[in-house]
């Protein structure tokens, strides 16, 4: 119970400051909030810390917003963009297929789900929104390591978690496998990531010209799938929700 009111505590200043544009000082803090001003201090000092505030006036003592808190907030306007303007474009894609289609962010080298789509009548569980998982084993991930070599240098430093016995866990191996995904323009997870599932996926770009998420979709493994006929579709599908993000390049 503690930690929940410290948490409520924090949120609570955060947005005090936050709608504060000339900043407050700890005393107004703790008299609005009704919190003690010891307290007050410690979150304070820990908000420094992690530069989700800053003191604007050293000798008033007053502070405002922290750049951590514009790059939070950043992030999420950015990701609701995306999801804004690719949901009816990835909700028809599901349709079509009657498969579930994730829409995922790389973030600290890992994929981050989120946005997904499932059909009504889905007989297995999927991901989460907001759960992540590795690069090297999914649709998703490939495609951000075939549109950054940074990120693949640095993967290279890791070990690659073998998920199932068709996780590739070689290095020259998969960097084979993401020059396909150059070539072809799309990426497979082929039971990498579970063994029971088949997944495709396709980058997305927006007005910078630069990768900013990619679009899969996933349903269970069968020997008798179309993988390239689902591709084309998918490869559309991210190039329209691309141009709808002000894309201009060629895909």
């Amino acid at each position: 119970m503690a930690k929940s009111r410290a948490a409520m505590r924090t949120v609570a200043i955060l947005e005090l400051i936050a709608n504060k544009t000339k900043g407050i000082t700890l005393s107004q803090i703790s008299n609005k909030l009704e919190i003690p001003i010891n307290s007050v201090k410690d979150i304070i000092q820990s908000l420094l810390e992690v530069e989700m505030i800053e003191m604007i006036d050293e000798r008033s003592k007053i502070y405002g917003i922290g750049v951590k808190a514009y790059y939070i907030g950043n992030a999420f306007i950015r990701n609701k963009t995306i999801i804004d303007k690719g949901k009816a474009t990835i909700e028809a894609l599901g349709s079509t297929l009657n498969k579930t289609v994730f829409l995922g962010k790389e973030v600290n080298e890992m994929i981050t789900y989120i946005y997904k789509y499932e059909p009504k009548n889905l007989l297995i569980a999927t991901c989460p929104i907001g759960s992540t998982t590795n690069l090297h084993c999914t649709s998703l991930g490939k495609c951000f390591l075939a549109h950054d070599d940074e990120l693949f240098k640095r993967l290279a430093t890791k070990t690659l978690v073998r998920k199932t016995p068709y996780t590739i866990t070689d290095y020259q191996q998969l960097s084979q496998e993401i020059e396909k995904v150059r070539k072809n323009g799309y990426a497979v997870d082929n039971r990498e990531q579970a063994e029971h599932l088949l997944c495709i996926g396709a980058p997305v770009f927006d007005y910078t010209n630069k990768m900013v998420a990619a679009l899969s979709v996933s349903g269970l493994y069968q020997e008798n799938i179309d993988i390239q006929g689902e591709a084309r579709l998918v490869m559309e599908k991210a190039s329209e929700i691309s141009i709808k993000l002000g894309y201009t390049g060629s895909m």
